[in-house]
């Protein structure tokens, strides 16, 4: 090779490296306006967040992001509160009411501590027209290991939001027996199943698989990606553990509220919510 086609070769090489930095360029400010637009989610995230929160040997960006999935996108405590009737105005503190043109402040003593009463989703059988317990929603606080939703590791939470899994299976499927005790005029605790009058002539089969939550909106939430699922998950495990109580549990489960934080209460406590300091508590994210 002479010289001169080694110039010409350089020449080339400083020229496609101009290019692939210039296009590089040109594409940062997408990946930063990006990493500006989560930083903002995070922040809002801490903001809105009504409990102290445990940050000790969590994520910190991750309790972030499910903090604004919880409290600004799905709105659990509406339904996982003790205090929120289905119109969800009661999940607030008296006298700060935003239903009543008050300034908003959830409820910290009941927040997301379950008891709300949806009523039963079963067929009305029998001379009782029984249609099964009523579905009560669950304590969705951390228990005294630091694990959210009566206790659930990680791989079963994503279970439980992607497929509906009801681990505790306290309303299940009527047997063929129990249908009998139902139409005698009895009231096991199962969920009885078949056609539901509409109208004269009208009717649709109602059948329920009481291995499923039947009223929590997993089918939305399966559609999540890991990542906000796991962030989700994060966050309850640093939010105060709550024993309720005082909700009625749900039939034939008169423990299903209650929960056995042991001393964990106190621990998740000791974090304060600072929304000035939550940016530098970034030495206790762990992956």
């Amino acid at each position: 090779m002479t010289i001169k086609s080694c110039v010409k070769v350089a020449g080339a090489v400083v020229t496609f490296v101009a290019i692939a930095l210039a296009v590089m360029s040109i594409k940062a400010p997408r990946a930063h306006a990006d990493d500006d637009d989560t930083e903002s989610i995070i922040k809002i995230g801490f903001k809105i967040a009504p409990v102290p929160l445990n940050l000790e040997g969590k994520d910190h960006d991750l309790v972030g992001l499910g903090s604004y999935l919880v409290n600004a996108v799905g709105d659990c405590n509406g339904c996982h509160s003790a205090n929120a009737p289905p119109l969800f105005l009661y999940e607030y503190t008296t006298g700060r009411n935003p239903y009543f043109r008050q300034p908003e402040k959830v409820d910290p003593a009941v927040y997301l501590s379950g008891g709300e009463n949806f009523g039963s989703v079963g067929t009305p059988t029998g001379p009782n027209g029984y249609g099964g317990p009523n579905i009560i929603t669950r304590n969705l606080t951390p228990d005294k290991n630091g694990r959210p939703e009566g206790g659930h590791t990680l791989s079963e939470f994503k279970k439980i939001m992607r497929h509906g899994k009801d681990y505790d299976h306290i309303h299940p499927t009527c047997t063929a027996a129990q249908l009998a005790e139902i139409e005698a005029g009895g009231t096991p605790v199962c969920i009885p199943t078949g056609p539901i009058p509409l109208g004269p002539g009208v009717s649709y089969n109602n059948i329920p698989d009481g291995n499923l939550l039947q009223i929590m909106p997993w089918p939305t939430f399966s559609h999540m990606s890991d990542r906000d699922i796991e962030a989700i998950y994060e966050y309850l495990s640093a939010i105060p553990c709550i024993d309720n109580t005082t909700s009625t549990p749900p039939a034939g489960a008169p423990n299903e509220l209650r929960n056995d934080f042991g001393g964990g209460a106190t621990a998740a406590n000791d974090t304060v919510k600072d929304s000035g300091n939550q940016h530098s508590m970034r030495s206790h994210r762990s992956h």
